[in-house]
Formats: C-alpha cells, structure tokens, sequence
C-alpha cells in the first residue's frame, strides 16, 4: 500500500415524523412513519496522523451546539465502551436508565459504535489516522422529529464508508448495498440505545430509508414496507412544534415500560387500540381522505392520553382542534407532564392554523413528508 491520501465523504439524513402507532410499536403494533425534508448534514474527512500522540484524532465540529473538541481514538472508544456497560447494567436491571446528556456525547458514542462495528483491520486502519467530523442539522431537537437517529446515522454511515464499508450500487435510492444498510442500522440502533434506553429502533430505520413507511415487527426484527402516498397528504396532513417536551424521551419510554410491568392486560389493551388507529390510517392512505385520517388520528390521540403521554396542557391544545373540527396528535414519546410534548400532528380541514385557538402560537415545521433517506452528496470515499 502506497502513502495514505485524504478521503472525504459527505452525505445528509432526514428526519422523521411517526403518524401513527408511537410507543405501542416498542410492543409488538404495526406504526405508519414518514422521512420529512429536515435534514442534517455530516461531512466528514480522513487524513494522515498528524498528532503526536500514538495513532489518530478525531475531531469534532458541531456548531450548531457550539463544540469544536479533538480526542484521541483511544479516549473515544473509552467513551463508548463505558456508554455501552451503562446501558447494559440498565438493560439487566441494575442500575436507572440515564443518557448522557454532555454536548457531543451521541456524536463521540457513534464514532465509538461505527468503529465498533467494522471488522478488525478496517478499524486499525481508520485509528492511524486522524477523523474530522463536522454536522449541521436543520431538525430541531427535542421536537419528536428524530434528531438523534439522524446524527446516529449519518455518523456511522459517514465513519463507514471512510473505512472502505460502503459500496455504491447502481440504481440503488441511497447508493448503499443492502448489507451495508442492516450495518449501519445495527450500529445506529446501538447508539440510540445510549440515548433512549429501549428505541424501537423505529425512527433510524426510517430516517435510514425514507419515504413513508408502515412498520411491524416480525419475530426479533423490524420490517419496513413502503405505503401510498395520496396526492391529499401534503396538504391535509400539517406537523406543528408544540416545543421541546420536559423529559427525555429515554424518560417517557421507561415510564411506559414501567406501567406496562404494573399494568400489562390494561395497558396492552390501550396498545391495541393504538394498534387499530394505525390500521384504520393506512387504510386512509390506500382508499380514503382527510377526513378518514382525522377519524384515525382522534382514536390514536384519546389512546396516548390514556397512556399518560399527553400532558393536559397539550391536551387542551388538541381539544381545540377537535371543536375547530380538526383532529391533532403527539408524534413520537410526547411528555408525562409539562407545556410542551414536542411535534404535533394535525388535521385542520383546510383551515391555516393561526386561525385555531389554542395552537396559533405554534410553529409550523414546514417540511415535504416522505422524503428521501440516508443520500450521500457526493462520490463515497475510495479505498484506501
């Protein structure tokens, strides 16, 4: 092999919307998702080591939370692997669930799993060298919208292919072989672990694929089968940031966990409830209208407050939507208490939703549902 040249790959993630079925997906329910034209940016480059140190440096650059911080591979796996014993105790029942909430914690946590995640000479490889990372996202965060499946995506699969992982395939939507995609998911679903405590692995499978999506889980995996996508979605459906909710969606998910172990018939009868809405949205999308989603989209909503994942402020907010003859929503874990539960779906009859009391205050997010998944912007790296 000849002297190391630099390599650079650059690629960009959506972020997702759930329409349908959040938290009864975790067990077992059928959900619709969609990849919504938010998207976050990873440009990434592999340079000869130039530290002093033995081996590589990754450095970070992620303006958008202000950190600019270099460490050396070994301190990012340490990192990881530490990450890792702490989910790990947490899954055993040893210790609480907490995710690490210091800046550039899921960043460092994904280097750590897409390295984790090559075969040994690949990743010896890619440490002699020095790893630059740079992200920007337009999604917001906390919003429900998936901001951390797409940095956990976008960062394994940006470290990957500097590694020589990925291959382009012709034709292909994402340039990315099928097996390369079941490992970038496999290690994104890792780092969302970290983050989450138990992810469905829902939001980086669809961010990864895009478009929209019904998804079930088949024995111990997820299955992904594109759904139509009727000429009335885009201007029926409307998604609303109602602000970032007061707990972690780690929090919220182990609530419900929680409530399932004290209350299993109770709240597996709530699931199923969920479970029907879902089945009547997907029929919606396939032969019917706005007005078959509204009625969808209303039985999901009364079963998530009873789940106890819509605070009463949110609540209040969506009962005027239904007095406006609209129907609204929470999209993604929502909040167990609070003003704020983060994305709102919502379906207004037409009607602009500054003219509907109790969200006109809300942000609009305005971005295409059913976008394009994981998209590399320019030629994947060469070997090597």
């Amino acid at each position: 092999m000849g002297p190391l040249r630099p390599l650079r790959s650059r690629l960009s993630v959506p972020g997702k919307v759930i329409l349908m079925g959040e938290h009864a997906a975790v067990y077992g329910r059928p959900a619709v998702v969609a990849a919504v034209d938010l998207r976050l940016s990873v440009e990434a480059g592999l340079t000869p080591a130039t530290g002093l140190a033995d081996g590589g440096e990754v450095r970070l650059v992620l303006p958008d939370i202000g950190v600019e911080e270099t460490h050396s591979w070994s301190e990012v796996v340490e990192y990881s692997e530490l990450a890792r014993r702490r989910w790990c105790a947490f899954e055993a029942g040893e210790e609480p669930f907490v995710a690490d909430r210091a800046s550039g914690a899921l960043v460092r946590i994904a280097v750590g799993e897409a390295l984790a995640s090559l075969p040994a000479l690949a990743a010896s490889n890619l440490t002699g060298q020095d790893l630059e990372l740079r992200l920007r996202s337009g999604i917001p965060v906390g919003a429900g919208l998936g901001s951390s499946a797409a940095a956990a995506i976008g960062v394994v699969a940006a470290v990957r292919s500097l590694a020589g992982a990925t291959r382009p395939v012709p034709g292909h939507g994402s340039d990315v072989a099928e097996d390369e995609l079941a490992a970038i998911e496999a290690a994104a679903l890792e780092v969302e672990r970290r983050q989450h405590g138990f992810p469905s692995g829902i939001d980086s499978g669809t961010v990864l694929r895009g478009g929209v999506l019904l998804v079930r889980r088949v024995g111990d995996e997820l299955r992904f089968d594109d759904l139509p996508r009727p000429e009335w979605l885009p201007g029926a459906v409307e998604i609303l940031d109602s602000g970032t909710p007061s707990q972690t969606t780690g929090a919220v998910v182990t609530a419900v966990r929680r409530r399932y172990d004290d209350e299993p018939e109770r709240t597996a009868a709530v699931f199923d409830r969920i479970g029907a809405a879902v089945e009547s949205f997907r029929v919606a999308l396939r032969d019917g209208g706005p007005r078959d989603a509204a009625a969808a989209i209303a039985d999901g909503h009364r079963a998530l407050v009873e789940l106890g994942v819509v605070p009463p402020a949110v609540a209040r907010r969506i009962a005027s939507v239904e007095a406006a003859g609209g129907a609204a929503k929470i999209s993604g874990a929502g909040a167990l208490e609070g003003e704020s539960a983060g994305a709102l779906i919502c379906v207004l009859g037409g009607r602009p939703e500054e003219t509907v009391d109790g969200i006109s205050d809300l942000e609009p997010v305005n971005a295409a549902i059913g976008a394009d998944g994981l998209r590399f912007e320019s030629p994947i790296a060469d070997r090597l």
